[in-house]
């Protein structure tokens, strides 16, 4: 049996979203592009601030907590400290998701977000205009569980009451993905650098996803 016959008899209600690389555009440390940094500041900044977010991502610590036990070479201003403790509020978003977002909406699908990430990060997006059609999130700082544990998934299973049989998973991690596939949860891995929003919308189309 292949793939297309394993999912064509269920029906797909409930599409769920990460965030980096997803609907958010690359990594957090995207934002170093934007700030006027020379090539020390960028490099220290990058590989000290933006590494080892397990802890942030886990809830135990926040992003302030983190920033204060980075040891830089050199002297921060309030300036770049500020654009670093709110990154999240200046990190693009892919539009085109964002759109496929707002139209999966419009056919009447449920729109989750299941993401490994932090509070203030969460906190922050929770409440924006721009993401007003997702029904529900899931954030592995609140419970403590990072993607791909399998724990993480049945909590939004449970929270939502959501059968993986009718749900499809949009991440941009293969090992994220499989752990959906183990539990019976359709799923896709999405490259942006590779055929991405086109090999989604054929995927799509393939399990009769309504966007049109």
């Amino acid at each position: 049996m292949n793939k297309k016959e394993l999912y064509k008899d269920e029906i797909i209600k409930n599409i769920i979203f990460d965030l980096g690389n997803v609907i958010l555009k690359d990594k957090p440390s995207i934002v170093l592009k934007k700030m006027k940094l020379n090539e020390i500041m960028y490099n220290s900044i990058k590989s000290n601030f933006f590494s080892n977010w397990d802890k942030l991502d886990l809830g135990e610590i926040s992003l302030e907590e983190h920033f204060n036990k980075c040891e830089f070479p050199f002297e921060i201003d309030d300036k770049v400290k500020y654009q670093l403790l709110n990154y999240y509020k200046f990190r693009p978003f892919n539009t085109e998701v964002i759109d496929i977002i707002n139209r999966l909406k419009l056919n009447n699908y449920n729109i989750y977000v299941l993401s490994n990430n932090n509070k203030d990060a969460m906190k922050y997006l929770m409440n924006l205009p721009l993401l007003k059609s997702v029904d529900g999130w899931i954030a592995s700082c609140d419970y403590h569980i990072l993607k791909p544990n399998a724990e993480l998934y049945q909590i939004l299973f449970k929270k939502y009451n959501l059968n993986p049989k009718e749900c499809f998973f949009i991440d941009d991690n293969n090992e994220n993905i499989n752990t959906g596939k183990r539990l019976g949860m359709n799923g896709y891995v999405l490259n942006l650098n590779n055929s991405g929003i086109f090999g989604l919308l054929n995927k799509f189309k393939e399990i009769n996803i309504n966007i049109d």
